[in-house]
């Protein structure tokens, strides 16, 4: 397919250099037939103009001899010398324009009669020259007898058939010139009507050729469509199996880790417990004064609070008791209270009047929602003070997590590394709400999870009561 789109294309590029080269030949054709067209007609006309001169300045100069032999006045014959003295430069100016190498401008039988013409003008001069000259020796009569005689009438009639076959020789010449012009602009339109076609036919070339690859990128469009969209089911397909894995995992982190709280509750805190019980017996049954002896009995007490102390925590951050046993708020308040305490953070809390009962997942999507942001906060946030807000707005949960400290680069927002924030969006999304992590105009952080109701409460029943009771808490 690429390789016929190719020549197409070289098909196409070719016709179109012919058809541009046919275009630059008719082009020259008809500018140089025009060009010599032009040439014969303009010196025609010259020539023309010429012989029409020569016959006036010889009449001129006849005109003013006879003047002078009848009356004897000098402006006669000073008309005469100027007439006279044109005669040769005329005769000069026709010669050079019979002057041509071309044999379409000038022919031999031209050049002939030119020359003949050259010795008939000098014949009329002459007798002219004579009939003065005869004048000023023995008189007029004398002058004018030979004024009488035909030779000069004769002269000049021969000079006028002359000029006159000159000029119809000219006039010849021009007709065969627009004759030659006629055929060239036949040959010319011709050339340019099998321009024409061959553009048709390079036009219908193009057409069919623009058609064919229309269809092909139509068909290429189609099949990639076809493509896209099965990928993007597939990838539809994919994430959604990745995401149930994912929610999956989650719970099953979740019941593992409420199992390892349970055994870590039961057990070692049994353990903890019976041991701190018979240290307690045998510090009662075995007195002694010695205060290096209480001092290492009171040490080994503190020890193991200690250790009931951090067994707590641990069981409370794998899985709080007081979100089984006493709901989400009170979790909230006690992770709150525990995180900001041990990081020096001043903090704020606002929790509705009445606590929706949620599922055991949502409830605990919600407080590792806090307890994560808070994480946050005390690692990167370089915060002072922190604020925590659960609330019903309508018919959604909204929990805020919101500090002063240096926020957050919207690059690192959805930065592929950013596992902890991917967690969180997880968790919300996976019952319907969503996550926005903002950094106010006036600095730090703002995380804020909307949570549809409807996907959380235990009872929905108890859902128009909770939103309700929200809001106459707004009012």
């Amino acid at each position: 397919m690429i390789v016929t789109g190719r020549v197409s294309r070289a098909i196409a590029l070719s016709v179109a250099f012919v058809l541009l080269v046919a275009l630059v030949v008719i082009a020259e054709i008809n500018q140089s037939g025009q060009r010599q067209i032009n040439r014969v007609i303009s010196l025609s006309q010259q020539r023309q103009v010429m012989l029409a001169e020569l016959l006036s300045e010889l009449s001129d100069a006849e005109a003013g001899q006879r003047g002078f032999l009848l009356t004897d006045d000098d402006k006669y014959l000073q008309a005469y010398q100027a007439a006279r003295d044109r005669v040769e430069p005329t005769l000069n100016g026709l010669n050079d324009l019979f002057r041509d190498n071309d044999r379409l401008l000038v022919s031999i039988d031209q050049r002939d009669m030119l020359r003949h013409l050259r010795v008939l003008v000098g014949a009329k001069l002459g007798e002219l020259a004579a009939s003065l000259a005869l004048h000023g020796a023995n008189g007029t009569e004398q002058a004018l007898a030979l004024m009488r005689t035909d030779l000069g009438s004769r002269t000049l009639g021969e000079i006028r058939d002359e000029a006159l076959t000159l000029r119809d020789m000219e006039r010849d010449a021009v007709g065969v010139a627009l004759a030659r012009a006629g055929r060239l602009q036949l040959v010319s339109r011709a050339l340019m009507g099998g321009v024409a076609v061959l553009n048709f036919v390079l036009l219908i070339l193009a057409a069919a050729l623009w058609a064919r690859q229309a269809r092909r990128r139509a068909e290429l469009t189609e099949q990639l469509a076809t493509e896209n969209e099965d990928l993007e089911r597939r990838v539809r397909r994919r994430t959604t199996e990745l995401s149930a894995l994912s929610s999956h995992l989650q719970q099953l982190s979740e019941k593992e880790k409420a199992a390892l709280a349970r055994e870590l509750h039961d057990e070692l805190g049994g353990l903890l417990i019976a041991v701190k019980m018979d240290v307690s017996w045998l510090q009662k049954r075995l007195p002694n004064a010695n205060p290096d002896i209480q001092s290492r009995w009171s040490r080994v007490l503190k020890v193991l609070d200690d250790g009931v102390d951090f067994k707590r925590r641990i069981v409370e951050n794998l899985r709080p008791t007081l979100l089984d046993n006493m709901g989400l708020l009170p979790a909230v308040r006690w992770i709150t209270q525990e995180t900001c305490s041990r990081a020096g953070l001043q903090y704020t809390e606002i929790y509705p009047e009445h606590e929706p009962l949620l599922v055991d997942d949502a409830a605990i999507m919600s407080f590792r929602l806090v307890q994560e942001s808070l994480v946050n906060v005390v690692k990167h946030a370089r915060a002072t003070q922190v604020h925590v807000q659960v609330v019903v707005q309508n018919d959604e949960l909204m929990i805020l997590v919101e500090d002063n400290g240096s926020g957050i680069d919207a690059d690192r927002r959805d930065a592929v590394g950013s596992h902890g924030l991917a967690t969180m969006r997880h968790r919300v999304r996976s019952f319907g709400g969503t996550l926005d992590i903002e950094s106010p105009p006036q600095g730090g952080t703002r995380v804020r999870a909307r949570i549809p109701l409807a996907a959380i409460v235990r009872d929905p029943g108890s859902l128009r009561a909770i939103q309700a009771s929200s809001a106459r808490a707004s009012n």
